[in-house]
């Protein structure tokens, strides 16, 4: 037993001392280029490894490219810039527009961190508490209720015996997939799942080209997916025609080399995508309040299907919003594998946690209205290309909802099965404790405002902050639904469609402007005289103009590959970060509690195993069947 807790301390203890690496990197990648060499600098001169400092000096002024760059983890500046804009001399690549996501999308600090001895806590605020279920399932209910069904084709060949020799299926371009579908490209990954774009060689018109999502391969995730095959099949005959329009179409679904595959139409990029690619190449800022209009509108509609007929989405956030055209502005909400019934029992783990709605993190009952949450938060983040509550632990979460929003309602906090693991008891004002920067800290909230923040990245538009804060209010019985929402002043009162989004003349030039060009082709024309007769040029109204744009638009995402590639490594290092941190279940005194079987943020799976290999688009070239050669 001492062994055991003595093991456990240094464990903790060496996390501990990663939250601090961690914490200084950032503070050190937040830092100009010149202040950064002057620290390390420094730091090397105090501890007497002058050769060292001598070398570092030497090695950025024998070649200054490498300081400043992408690498750094800011956007590049100045003669950066002007290096990415093809001339004679400076051709652009073939393919890629490649900005590396490094900018930071952590907000401004909404709290003081005041460390201080775990010992004088009560021990409830050291320990992570376990998810918490709500509701039951009626067993005899669900005996006498009519069963749904719908067709699974499974695809075999007749040559193999027994299992796959590959546990996870290997997905490599130009591969042929149930003797249909062609890889083209990767378009995303998720922690159940990668999506590819195929070409449907059975396919026409719209859905020639289709997205493949491939199911990670065990048990759990393979129902997980199946889940949402099953809910979207159950929309499909509730809802009008008018309204199946708002959801994802779901093409196909079959069973090949003992994976699970799940065809959709094929829509572009997702919306966190697409602003950081916007911002880190320094083109037009695109989500401004007129188009944050319509991505509300768009949005709220489909909530109020889905809330109509007691499905709460509780995964809403900018990678799961895509983009139908950029020119006219038309996204759908997608990824439905971790929605709810609201009448089912429902687990306290859910939304990802910088959308998450407070009585979720407290450990109420929630209903549907933690969607209209979680889309305050990403029209927020739009805007201001920053998350608007600071994520890194629930702790700083819950601070910085206090900071923007006010004090947390008591109800909330004297009803909440979780409020004892983050609140001081008695404390006033609001006090959390939590780990902070590699210690036990009390974390007091500032003070701010939405409209301070709205008026800090140029929002001037009167309405749009009155409508977030209906959007965002902590206690759910006071913020609005979907259908309440729909009627605020902010959506009310557009006198006119947004104005078409617009390249200027040296962004045409830019390799990224020419990448967007490339795909999005209706973005060439949007002064058009024809454009303008049709209502298209000025963003007329309805699903007809979004299909006469959309196809001219060549299929599939505008951002480059590696720039999708390099931001799910990111969240994923992230993930893979807090699921090893959520191993310890006390942060001091070491010791050990039991996994619930139900939080997959701490059974993250290995997508590593699950491979797109980069070779040549599928346009030329001999194309492979099966699974990919290990």
């Amino acid at each position: 037993m001492v062994d055991c807790s003595a093991r456990e301390s240094t464990r903790a203890a060496g996390m501990a001392a990663d939250d601090v690496q961690d914490a200084l990197f950032d503070e050190l990648n937040g830092l100009d280029a010149e202040s950064a060499l002057q620290v390390v600098s420094r730091w090397l001169s105090t501890h007497k490894l002058d050769r060292s400092s001598e070398a570092l000096k030497l090695e950025v002024g024998g070649d200054p490219s490498k300081w400043g760059s992408v690498e750094s983890g800011r956007p590049a500046t100045g003669n950066a810039v002007a290096n990415h804009i093809p001339s004679p001399d400076n051709p652009p690549p073939v393919g890629e527009a490649l900005p590396v996501p490094g900018t930071s999308t952590r907000p401004g600090r909404l709290f003081d961190a005041e460390p201080i001895d775990p010992a004088s806590v009560p021990e409830s605020l050291l320990t992570k508490p376990d998810p918490v279920f709500f509701g039951e399932r009626d067993d005899r209910r669900r005996e006498q209720s009519d069963i749904e069904e719908f067709p699974l084709m499974v695809h075999f060949d007749a040559l193999t015996s027994g299992l796959e020799s590959e546990t996870h299926f290997r997905v490599e371009e130009k591969q042929i997939l149930a003797g249909r579908y062609v890889v083209i490209q990767y378009l995303g990954s998720g922690t159940f799942c990668h999506t590819v774009q195929c070409e449907d060689l059975q396919g026409r018109g719209a859905h020639r080209f289709v997205c493949v999502k491939v199911s990670k391969n065990t048990k759990d995730i393979l129902d997980q997916n199946l889940w949402e095959v099953k809910l979207l099949k159950l929309l499909s005959r509730r809802v009008t025609a008018e309204e199946r329009g708002l959801l994802p179409a779901l093409l196909n679904v079959f069973y090949y080399r003992e994976t699970l595959f799940i065809v959709y139409e094929l829509l572009r990029d997702n919306l966190y995508h697409i602003y950081k690619y916007i911002e880190e190449c320094q083109l037009p800022k695109y989500f401004t309040p007129d188009r944050l209009r319509e991505v509300s509108r768009q949005c709220l509609q489909t909530l109020a299907v889905l809330h109509a007929r007691e499905v709460i989405h509780c995964d809403l956030k900018p990678e799961n919003i895509l983009i139908q055209s950029l020119t006219t502005c038309r996204v759908k909400v997608i990824d439905y594998g971790n929605a709810y019934l609201h009448h089912d029992q429902r687990c306290s783990y859910v939304q990802s946690r910088a959308y998450r709605a407070p009585e979720v993190v407290l450990g109420h009952p929630y209903t549907p209205k933690v969607d209209l949450w979680s889309l305050g938060c990403i029209l927020m983040e739009l805007l201001t290309n920053r998350l608007l509550f600071d994520n890194r632990s629930v702790q700083s979460l819950l601070a910085s909802h206090i900071a923007l929003l006010g004090p947390m309602p008591r109800r909330l906090l004297d009803d909440g099965q979780l409020s004892d693991h983050y609140f001081m008891p008695g404390a006033s004002p609001q006090t959390l404790v939590g780990k902070h920067e590699g210690r036990i800290c009390r974390l007091h909230p500032t003070s701010t405002s939405l409209e301070a923040l709205c008026e800090r990245h140029g929002c001037n538009e009167p309405q749009f902050a009155s409508f977030i804060r209906t959007l965002l209010q902590p206690d759910p019985q006071q913020r609005v639904t979907a259908e309440e929402a729909l009627r605020h002043p902010f959506l009310q009162q557009a006198s006119g469609p947004p104005p078409p989004y617009k390249l200027t003349t040296d962004d045409r030039k830019g390799e990224a402007g020419i990448r967007l060009l490339e795909k999005y082709k209706s973005l060439e024309n949007v002064e058009s005289p024809a454009r303008e007769r049709t209502g298209i040029g000025s963003f007329g109204a309805g699903h007809g103009v979004a299909r006469a744009t959309a196809e001219e638009d060549v299929p599939g995402p505008a951002t480059p590959t590696a720039f999708r590639e390099q931001c799910y490594l990111d969240r994923e290092r992230l993930e893979k970060k807090r699921s090893r941190k959520s191993g310890v279940g006390r942060w001091v005194t070491g010791g050990s509690r039991e996994r619930d079987e139900r939080s997959h943020a701490e059974q993250l799976p290995n997508m590593d195993s699950m491979l797109i290999s980069p070779k040549t688009p599928a346009s030329g070239g001999d194309v492979k069947k099966g699974r990919a050669a290990t």
